[in-house]
Parts: C-alpha cells; structure tokens; sequence
C-alpha cells in the first residue's frame, strides 16, 4: 500500500495510471515466481528460506528514497520539497524546474484577496479514519470503495485458491491464473485512459459477476473449458482489482490519501481472510463460492455509477476540494477546476504537464 501510494505522488496526471498499474504488474510476476519455485522446490522450508531471501535486497532500498513533494507540501515542509523537486528536475531533464516558492507566494497573495480558504489544510491537525466520513458525500464514497476492495479480494483470491482445485497440474494452473495478470493490467491501462476509471471499473465488475453465473452452466467434465473461464474471471476481477487502488489515491485528497489507501487495503484484507473460507463451501454447493463473488461484483458494480470521474484531474489536497470534485457533473475530458485558483498542489501538478510539452 505504501509502495503504491508513493509511486501514485510522484508521478503527474499523464503517466500516473501506467506507473501505478506496473506496481501490480510485478505482485502477477511475484505469483507466477511463487507457482515455479513451488514446483521445482517442494522442501517447504527450502521454499520459505528462498522466497524470502529473494525480497531482503529491496529493504535496503527505503533508506534511499525521497519523500514526496505531495506529502512535503502537506506538512509544508516548502525546502525540503523544492530538494526532491529539483532533483526530479534534472532526471528529467527539465529546463526550468517548479519553484515552490513562487507558487506558494501566489497562494497566499489569493488567500489574501478573498480566495477561500479550508481549514482542513492545517498541518497541526491530525488526522484518522474518521475524516472518510466528514459528510455524506465522502461518506458514501468510502463506503462504495470498501465494497469494491473487499469484492476485488475475494473475488481475486477465490480464482486464485480455486485454480489449485481443477483439473490438471495445480502448480500450472497458479502459474497460469498470474500469468493472465499481466494482459489484464495492459487492457486496463489502455481502458482507463481512454474510457475513464469509472467507466472501465463499472463493465469489468459486471463482467466478473456473469463469467461466475457462466461458470455454473459448463458441464464438469470440460475441464478445459473450465480453466478457461476461471482465467477470464480472474482476467476481469483482475482490472477492477488493480484499477481501485489508483482510483481510490485519486478520490481521496493529500491529507488523507494514506489513510483512504489503507483503509481500503484494510477491506482488502478482510476479502482475502474470508476467501479462503468461502472456497470451502464448495462442500455444501460447488458453486457457492462464485454464487457469492457473483453477487458482490454486480453489487459493486451497480454502487461504482455514484462514484465521480478522476480522469485527467489533479490531485486534490483538502476535503473540501475533494467533496466539491463529486459534486462536479462535468464530463471526463473536462478539467475539474481547483477548490481555490491558488491551490499549491495542483499548480506543482500541472506545471509537470506542460513542462513535458515543452520539452517535446
């Protein structure tokens, strides 16, 4: 979640969506790495000692990593920021870099003139799980992303688990099931920036929900057949999976991003607890398990329509720019304006954007 959240900061509207879905391009990676070791390693202790050595390296990574502007700015920690930004300034080779200064002098010159100001952006308020329901609108819009996390989940890992349950060698069918990630997470990419995150999240839960009922009417003796659809039900769940974590960074404003990120991981894990479990009633009905991820998908997929569009807008810092932004009917293509004229973020945001134009 944190690796995600931090990826979601760092990059700007254009490249955002292929940025964040790369970081579950590899989690596929990591499961088909998982299916093969598993299958050429069946000493389990030898397995754990090797998987875990595998991931020590990147630990040492994080004493290595900038904070970001994003959250620098939150904390207005203005120099240290202008540092990160400078030096992302010159890996990309821009000419002239965002001076945080003058933006912040042009916010507080609207502040002064009567801009509104949100009394949320203080940074010696501290803030908890609470702030995802300040009011109705950011209310029922946490409630609609816990259900989307929690379906995604369950539904990702009742594929996953039931995989090793079909016929065939069950160490190809897992390496299978996350080899079909990998297409997914392209397909979504493409999706999300031509139909939007909404209009991609909606058709893909749906169609989660009918390959489940499609899956109950293929006779048990067309094994192949069977894989086949379970490939393209973890292929759907897949793309709604991978879409809500950058969806969700993009609904919530800077001051509670972790938190709205978290909280959804938090569901997350509560769908990925009760997969497991839900696999087993496969011993009362051999469709309940996608009987229920069925109904879950379409459920979700139904609340996604009052969720609003984030699709090339900036990423909003206070709650009030985020409330206003769901209350916003304008369509996709269109720019969602800022709360206040002089927001710093969205400026910082932006001038990423049209510094890459003028480079081109």
């Amino acid at each position: 979640v944190v690796a995600f959240v931090y990826v979601t900061e760092f990059v700007g509207i254009k490249a955002r969506t292929w940025a964040s879905m790369h970081v579950h391009a590899f989690f596929a990676v990591g499961i088909m790495v998982v299916a093969l070791v598993g299958f050429l390693v069946r000493t389990w202790w030898v397995y754990q000692i090797f998987l875990s050595l595998a991931t020590l390296p990147f630990v040492l990574c994080c004493w290595m990593l900038p904070e970001t502007p994003f959250w620098l700015l939150s904390e207005e920690r203005y120099e240290d920021a202008q540092k990160v930004i400078n030096v992302m300034a010159r890996w990309n080779k821009a000419s002239t870099p965002c001076k945080v200064s003058e933006l912040c002098s042009v916010q507080q010159d609207d502040l002064a003139s009567g801009g509104r100001g949100d009394n949320d952006t203080s940074s010696a308020k501290k803030h908890n799980i609470l702030d995802l329901f300040c009011n109705w609108h950011i209310a029922r819009r946490t409630i609609t992303v816990w259900l989307i996390w929690f379906t995604g989940s369950l539904g990702y890992y009742v594929f996953s688990l039931s995989s090793v349950s079909l016929g065939g060698n069950k160490y190809l069918n897992l390496f299978l099931i996350g080899a079909v990630e990998l297409p997914c997470y392209i397909i979504a990419c493409i999706a999300m920036d031509k139909l939007g995150r909404r209009n991609t999240l909606i058709p893909f839960l749906i169609l989660s929900a009918l390959i489940c009922v499609l899956i109950m009417f293929i006779p048990q003796d067309f094994n192949i057949l069977i894989i086949l659809a379970n490939m393209a039900g973890k292929f759907s769940i897949g793309v709604a999976f991978g879409l809500i974590y950058l969806y969700t960074a993009e609904l919530y404003p800077t001051i509670v991003r972790s938190l709205a990120v978290g909280s959804g991981s938090m569901m997350c894990r509560v769908g990925s607890v009760v997969a497991p479990f839900c696999v087993y009633l496969r011993s009362l009905w051999i469709f309940m398990p996608l009987l229920l991820v069925g109904i879950m998908a379409l459920l979700s997929g139904i609340l996604t329509i009052m969720l609003p569009e984030t699709l090339g807008k900036p990423l909003t810092n206070t709650l009030v720019e985020a409330t206003e932004m769901g209350r916003n009917k304008k369509s996709c293509s269109e720019k969602a304006p800022a709360a206040h004229s002089g927001a710093t973020l969205e400026k910082i945001e932006m001038f990423g954007q049209e510094a890459g134009s003028t480079e081109k």
